[in-house]
C-alpha cells in the first residue's frame, strides 16, 4: 500500500513540474542567428528586442545578459545563459477567452544558448552564441514580406516568395532534404535540414544579425520522380542589407564600395567610407587604402561591413580587402576610386593667404614711424598710398573669387 503512495505522490509532483513548462507557448520563429560576441556587445533583434553582453566566462563562454524593449531595461528573475542552461524570456500576457474571461497566457519570446567554447583574439574574448527569437503577440511586427505562412514545395518547381526570392528542394539524402534559397537567380542559402528543424538565411551588417527567411520543415516525402516538402512558419523579411529589390551590388561574393559621407563626392582633403560584403565566414579580413591597414576584423560572418578612411590626397587610390581562411590562406580584392580636386577649399585658401599678405603689408611700418609726431597735419606718404592701392586691389580679386567660388556651391 506504501509504495501506492509512493507512486501517487510521484506523480502529483511530476505534474507540478510538467506543467508550468507545458502551458508556456511559441508563436512563428521570426530570428535565429549565431553572432560571436564579446563582453559590452550589443545585439539588436526583431520587434524592439536587444540584449547586451555584460560578462562572459573566459572558459566556458557562459554569458550573462541585460535585455531591452524599445530601450527599456527588462526586469528578469534570471539573466544568466550557458551551454546546458539557456537563458530564456517568457513573458506572461493577459488574454480574453471565448467566455469574456481574462487569462494569463505565457509565451516563449527569446531563447539564448552559448556554445560552450571560445576564441580569443587581440585579448578579447569571444562566445559564439545561438539566438531564436519567437513573435512577441503584444509587439509591432513591420517590414516582413511574409509572416506565419505555410507552403507545400515540389521539387519540379519553384516556390515564388515576395521580394524576387525562390526557393527549391533539389534532393534528399540520409533523412535530410536540401533546400536552396536565390535572390534575382542567385544563390544566397543552401543547406540541408531534417524534419522538424529550420531553414534560415540570416545576413550579417557590422556584427548585427538580420535573419531575412525561416521556414520549418514540417515534413517531406520522396518518390521515384518527385519530391514534396511541406513548410510551416515561413516569414520573409524585407532585406536592406542585401537589397531585395533586386539591383544588388553586394550579391556577387567580394566586393568593395567607397563614397563619401557628404554630398558632392569624394574630394580631396576629406574622409571616405569604405563598405566592403563577404558571402562567407572567414577569420579574419582587412582592408587597405594604398597599401595602408584601414580596418581588420576577426571571426567575420557574411555581411557588410563599413570603415572611414583618413583624410585623401586628389588622385586615384586602390582599396584592398584581404580574407583569411581557415588555413591561413590568404585571397585578395582590390578596386580603385579616384578623389577629384576639392575647387571649393582651393579657392577658399586662396582668398585666405592674400588676405594674410595685404594684412601683413599694413603692418610693415618702423618704429621710428610709430613714434613720430602727428601734431601737425600731412599728405599721405608714398609708402600709404601704395598700401591703399593694395587694398583696393585685393578687394576686386577677393569680389572676382568670390563669384567664381559662388558657380561652384
Amino acid at each position: 500500500m506504501k509504495y501506492i503512495h509512493f507512486v501517487i505522490i510521484f506523480i502529483c509532483m511530476l505534474i507540478l513540474c510538467i506543467s508550468p513548462v507545458s502551458g508556456i507557448r511559441t508563436e512563428a520563429m521570426i530570428h535565429y542567428s549565431e553572432p560571436a560576441v564579446s563582453v559590452q556587445d550589443e545585439i539588436f533583434l526583431e520587434q524592439g528586442y536587444s540584449f547586451k553582453v555584460v560578462d562572459m566566462n573566459s572558459k566556458s563562454g557562459a554569458i550573462l545578459v541585460e535585455l531591452y524593449l524599445n530601450g527599456e531595461e527588462v526586469k528578469l528573475d534570471e539573466n544568466f545563459a550557458k551551454e546546458d542552461n539557456p537563458f530564456e524570456y517568457v513573458r506572461s500576457i493577459v488574454e480574453d477567452e471565448d467566455d469574456d474571461e481574462e487569462t494569463e497566457v505565457d509565451y516563449l519570446i527569446l531563447r539564448i544558448t552559448p556554445e560552450g567554447s571560445v576564441k580569443k583574439s587581440d585579448d578579447e574574448i569571444y562566445s559564439t552564441i545561438y539566438i531564436e527569437q519567437y513573435i512577441d503577440p503584444v509587439e509591432d511586427v513591420d517590414d516582413y514580406l511574409i509572416l506565419d505562412k505555410s507552403y507545400t514545395l515540389k521539387d519540379d518547381s519553384e516556390l515564388e516568395l515576395a521580394g524576387f526570392y525562390t526557393l527549391t528542394a533539389t534532393g534528399v539524402d540520409d533523412g535530410e532534404v536540401s533546400l536552396e534559397l536565390r535572390l534575382s537567380g542567385k544563390l544566397v542559402k543552401e543547406d540541408e535540414v531534417e524534419e522538424g528543424d529550420y531553414f534560415y538565411y540570416t545576413a550579417y551588417s557590422d556584427k548585427q544579425p538580420r535573419t531575412i527567411f525561416l521556414a520549418n520543415v514540417k515534413a517531406f516525402f520522396e518518390t521515384d520522380d518527385s519530391i514534396t516538402v511541406f513548410l510551416k512558419h515561413v516569414s520573409l523579411q524585407q532585406n536592406s542589407i542585401s537589397g531585395a529589390d533586386g539591383d544588388d551590388k553586394y550579391s556577387d561574393g567580394i566586393d568593395i564600395n567607397v563614397e563619401s559621407p557628404v554630398d558632392g563626392g569624394l574630394k580631396a582633403g576629406r574622409v571616405a567610407i569604405v563598405s566592403y560584403y563577404v558571402d562567407d565566414s572567414f577569420p579574419e579580413v582587412r582592408i587597405m587604402v594604398d597599401g595602408e591597414l584601414v580596418d581588420s576584423r576577426r571571426y567575420v560572418n557574411p555581411g557588410i561591413y563599413r570603415t572611414v578612411t583618413e583624410e585623401l590626397d586628389a588622385g586615384v587610390h586602390k582599396a584592398t580587402l584581404m580574407t583569411i581562411g581557415e588555413d591561413d590562406d590568404i585571397s585578395y580584392y582590390s578596386e580603385e576610386f579616384s578623389v577629384s580636386v576639392n575647387i571649393k577649399e582651393n579657392i577658399t585658401e586662396s582668398i585666405i593667404e592674400m588676405a594674410n599678405s595685404a594684412t601683413e603689408g599694413f603692418g610693415n611700418g618702423t618704429a621710428s614711424d610709430k613714434s613720430a609726431n602727428f601734431s601737425l597735419p600731412s599728405l599721405p606718404s608714398t609708402s600709404n598710398v601704395s598700401n591703399m592701392v593694395s587694398l583696393i586691389v585685393t578687394a576686386g580679386v577677393f569680389v572676382v573669387f568670390l563669384m567664381f567660388f559662388k558657380k561652384f556651391r
